[in-house]
């Protein structure tokens, strides 16, 4: 059975205004349930959350950065894994969220933990959306991106392929396997 890690960046599923675009999210969700028909595993590593905070809320200016991304992760996560759970749902689809940090790929109980809820998940059609625990992760732990966090699954799960959804122009092809 062919897997992908597919990883959509923050201005891919982001209007100008900086707000979730559900339109695209829509359209994402659709051509993941098409892999999906066609027996093809699908991870998905989504950027996005702090987009979603800044829609539910207004932090005073006051607060420090670090508190703003934490607070606004923690509002969004919820509200980005809602969207996605609503589109999968219409599709008869499950999806599951899976928070991480980068300690849970240094410590090997945290690893083999998270694989072995992975590859659960995968065995009974469920499609796992993995995000970097911002409220928890502190600035030297932290993955440089979400680009770092999918080669990392990709790696764990021994994936076909890895897709990167970036707004940065230029294409870029890497063989996983």
């Amino acid at each position: 059975m062919e897997r992908f890690v597919i990883k959509i960046g923050t201005n891919v599923i982001t209007k100008p205004d900086g707000l979730l675009n559900h339109d695209v999210l829509h359209s994402l969700v659709q051509q993941v349930a098409e892999l999906k028909k066609q027996g093809i595993q699908v991870i998905l590593v989504s950027s996005g959350a702090m987009a979603a905070g800044r829609s539910l809320i207004s932090l005073p200016a006051k607060a420090s950065k670090v508190l703003q991304r934490q607070m606004l992760a923690a509002i969004g996560q919820t509200r980005l894994i809602e969207v996605y759970d609503r589109l999968f749902s219409e599709r008869q689809l499950l999806c599951a969220q899976v928070l991480a940090t980068k300690e849970d790929f240094r410590d090997r109980s945290h690893y083999l933990n998270m694989k072995n809820c992975l590859e659960g998940l995968l065995h009974d059609q469920v499609i796992p959306i993995i995000n970097e625990n911002d409220v928890t992760s502190i600035s030297e732990l932290m993955f440089t991106d979400n680009d770092e966090l999918a080669g990392l699954i990709a790696a764990m799960l021994s994936v076909n392929a890895l897709f990167l959804l970036t707004s940065v122009d230029g294409f870029w092809i890497a063989q996983v396997k």
